[in-house]
């Protein structure tokens, strides 16, 4: 057995890496580990979008938890690139998105109609103004947008890569392929996590280990994260770059300093398949160039897929475990697991240190939950 650690987080991705580095950055001894290599899985796969605007359906606590890691994005960022000299690519370069008939857009007019009513940034635009600031890239069929000019994009990658690289800095203990199996439980409480070789005792346990945050069946009740295959389109046009990034309802175009554009994305539940397909590729080309006409002449220079953790309500699992002391989730983030890693990383520290007096009862397990984890019965040290 490893000497205890303060903390073990589990789940190398955006997520976990930030809280890693948040705690160690606090003072506490973290050991993270990773089932694969950090940041391999869907936080390599992500666009990097961020997009609590152009996303949102209504207001609620999880539009505030978005609104409130958007604003995060420009001094995280910068820290980040300070600490270990790695551009995350932060740009605030706004989302455009697109009607496609007039129904649409009157059905985006009145869908954001209450963003307008709280003065939050957004601008309509009309065909002429977007055919003047796009000229000869949108599709004669686009209607009208809404510019959401604080929304933006980050290089997932390149974040991700930056969190983890600070985290070793601050003195994060970082052990790649190691997949856990279970909890370590004492008297009720998670006093560890074990892997099919080795046991890692803490104090404390964080499971942000994405789709697969059911490692340990006994609180599967508590953590219903399935996975949701999404496929992305990388494409190279000649030409004017796009200068935000454009959407319709079913695609995302999303611009890279370099030139390419990433079509996103699909949502499929095909369990644990990451795979490319030919029908993503045909239809993420198809509904990229009906959007933007020109992309017909780009170059095809990849695809690629990863598993995004969905939730029942498509909300994340934040909090402790109920019934199990001692183990606290950070998951489930589905599609905005690299928008919400600043915010998701201090309210989890501020959970594991006992330190927060914010309200995390619309993100709870306790939602889920039936009844407490099948850990009473285990002997101490037994894990599931």
């Amino acid at each position: 057995m490893t000497p205890p650690s303060d903390v073990v987080v589990v789940g190398g991705g955006a997520i976990g890496c930030a809280i890693a580095r948040e705690l160690a950055g606090r003072g506490l001894a973290v050991t993270l580990l990773e089932r694969g290599e950090p940041g391999g899985e869907a936080s390599w796969a992500a666009a990097g979008l961020l997009s609590p605007q152009s996303d949102a359906r209504e207001p609620g606590p999880f539009f505030d938890l978005c609104l409130e890691s958007r604003s995060l994005y420009p001094e995280w960022s910068r820290e980040l690139e300070e600490e270990t000299e790695i551009a995350v690519g932060y740009r605030a370069i706004g989302i455009l998105r697109c009607a496609m008939s007039e129904a649409e857009r009157e059905s985006l007019r009145t869908r954001t109609l209450w963003q307008r009513k709280a003065g939050l940034p957004l601008e309509e635009r009309t065909t002429r103004e977007l055919s003047s600031w796009l000229p000869g890239l949108l599709s004669p069929r686009v209607a009208g947008g809404v510019l959401f000019p604080e929304d933006g994009v980050v290089d997932s990658r390149m974040l991700t890569r930056s969190l983890a690289v600070s985290a070793a800095r601050r003195g994060v203990r970082l052990l790649p392929g190691m997949e856990a199996r279970g909890c370590l439980v004492e008297r009720g409480v998670c006093r560890g996590v074990a892997t099919a070789t080795e046991a890692f005792p803490a104090d404390r346990v964080v499971d942000a280990t994405g789709a697969w945050a059911a490692f340990d069946p006994a609180w599967r009740a508590a953590a219903p994260v399935t996975p949701v295959r999404g496929q992305i389109v990388r494409l190279w046009p000649e030409g004017r770059p796009l200068p935000a990034v454009v959407e319709a309802e079913d695609v995302y175009l999303v611009p890279r300093r370099d030139g390419k554009v990433l079509a996103g994305a699909t949502s499929e539940r095909v369990g644990f398949r990451k795979a490319v397909t030919a029908e993503a590729v045909r239809s993420l080309t198809e509904a990229a160039i009906r959007l933007v006409p020109s992309l017909s002449e780009a170059r095809f220079t990849a695809a690629w897929s990863g598993l995004r953790p969905g939730t029942p309500d498509g909300r994340p699992i934040l909090g402790e475990a109920p019934g199990l002391p001692g183990l606290v989730f950070a998951a489930g983030h589905y599609r905005n697991g690299i928008l919400l890693a600043p915010v998701t990383a201090r309210l989890v520290a501020d959970c594991v240190m006992e330190t927060g007096r914010r309200d995390l009862s619309p993100f709870s397990p306790d939602r889920f939950a039936a009844s407490p984890p099948e850990s009473a019965g285990r002997r101490p040290g037994q894990f599931g």
